[in-house]
């Protein structure tokens, strides 16, 4: 892999592969997404920028409505979504249909355009508009469900104290106030291209300095991130929604570690991770032996929102809260106290090998487009994109060195690491009387050691 910065501060990562994709994967991500939407009027317009780039004309092209998706659908397959605006990041994604330099010539002549020449016509702005609105309409239940969530178990991050899928300014803010956030976002050493497939890396990076190399913008002052409170913080929670899936849930957040330098340590943390997970769906599955598949689990998150996130969850049916809250506070008693037990951790680890052995033999089918996007991700955190393979090898020299013993250290200092959280969504909550009470007493009356009693 080839990468590092222009003179201006555009970064770049360029990953020679070959494969049968007859093109290459082209991504540019430009760091600045929800959490730089801090200045009135602004709550939204990160994604309206990025539907208004498939639709604008640009300086280049004034009297060209759709500019991009013009010019960009010669040399590119079509895609159900070409671009995502997130927390910290905007992307923009293609896949080439040839490999031809001059293919990816004209993507990166487009993206150059995204980045620095919209005209912000107001048609398409207009239009940019009724998409985003309705589509944030779709979202908005799902969306309104986390955050509730969130406000449970990290209040004060930026899920908290962010409305960032809130349109209300998205219909009514000003070209000026776009045009304005734009051009603040939108600047060199915000902006990483990202190229995977069979291509000569020299020559790649030859043509990201001939679109993006004479590019002088201003300094960027990026908005510092809120971070969760852990005191604020409460044992319970519900929420009692009438179009609240059911979940009982018991969660541990704590702040997002700092990166491992090496790859080796960043693959041991990783698979220390996937054996926790593997271990603990075994167990909640063995309790359960007759319920679907994804009923019951443990995941384990690091949230662009700057924590990381471990939780143990039960899908119930309607009127089960009860048992379901029993059976998971047993089973984080359990894990807390006792662990899992030799045989428990030897079929975790079978289970990761089998997993990691069946993503190495299908790896080649992953497309160019979604590598550049892990790339991009690695690389936005300082992490190193490790391939299946990669991981593989390293898995087969590191699992038989952790032993159950060892594995329940790491575990126990994980939960203790972080504030742990009981919470219970469903409709029914509406009609028990003082719901975090009856919470308590079902999760406390499951389990005998006074050490898991559910915290004042």
């Amino acid at each position: 892999m080839l990468s590092g910065r222009l003179k201006n501060g555009v970064r770049f990562a360029i990953l020679p592969r070959r494969g049968d994709e007859p093109g290459l994967g082209l991504l540019m991500r430009n760091e600045g997404g929800f959490l730089e939407e801090q200045r009135p009027g602004e709550r939204g317009l990160a994604h309206l920028i990025e539907h208004i780039a498939f639709l604008s004309p640009t300086t280049g092209a004034p009297d060209d409505l759709h500019h991009l998706v013009h010019i960009g659908s010669h040399v590119t397959f079509p895609a159900p979504s070409a671009g995502t605006t997130s927390w910290r990041e905007t992307n923009y994604f293609f896949s080439t249909t040839t490999t031809s330099l001059a293919d990816l010539d004209t993507m990166l002549g487009l993206l150059r355009e995204v980045a620095t020449d919209l005209t912000f016509r107001r048609d398409a702005v207009d239009e940019g508009r009724a998409q985003v609105v309705q589509e944030m309409a779709g979202r908005k239940l799902g969306n309104d469900i986390y955050a509730d969530y969130i406000a449970a178990v990290a209040p004060g991050s930026p899920t908290d104290v962010i409305d960032a899928q809130n349109s209300d300014d998205v219909p009514s803010a000003s070209i000026d106030t776009i045009r304005a956030l734009y051009h603040r976002l939108y600047q060199p050493t915000n902006m990483m291209i990202v190229i995977v497939g069979n291509v000569d890396p020299a020559e790649a990076k030859g043509l990201i300095q001939k679109r993006f190399g004479d590019w002088k913008g201003a300094r960027f002052v990026r908005t510092p991130v809120p971070t969760f409170q852990p005191d604020r913080i409460t044992p319970i929670s519900f929420s009692a929604r009438p179009q609240t899936p059911r979940i009982a849930m018991v969660t541990v957040v704590m702040p997002t570690p700092r990166p491992k330098k090496s790859p080796r340590r960043q693959a041991a943390g990783m698979l220390m991770d996937m054996l926790a997970i593997q271990a603990a769906d075994n167990r909640l599955s063995r309790a359960q032996p007759d319920a679907p598949p994804g009923k019951v689990g443990m995941f384990i998150e690091h949230g662009e929102q700057g924590h990381r996130l471990i939780m143990l969850w039960d899908n119930f049916a309607a009127d089960q809260w009860r048992p379901a809250v029993a059976g998971l506070w047993r089973t984080v008693c359990d894990l807390r106290t006792t662990g899992f037990s030799d045989g428990e951790w030897e079929a975790a680890r079978q289970g990761v090998l089998r997993d990691l052995e069946q993503r190495a033999d299908t790896m080649g089918a992953t497309a160019n487009v979604e590598l550049a996007k892990d790339l991009s991700h690695a690389l936005a955190a300082h992490r190193t994109l490790i391939p299946p393979d990669q991981l593989l090898r390293y898995a087969r020299s590191f699992l038989p060195t952790v032993s159950a013993a060892k594995g329940n250290r790491w575990f126990k200092l994980q939960w203790r690491a972080g504030v742990e959280h009981l919470r219970v969504e469903a409709p029914e909550m509406a009609r028990v009387g003082e719901p975090v009470a009856a919470i308590r007493a079902t999760a406390d009356q499951t389990i005998e050691p006074p050490i898991c009693k559910v915290r004042r």
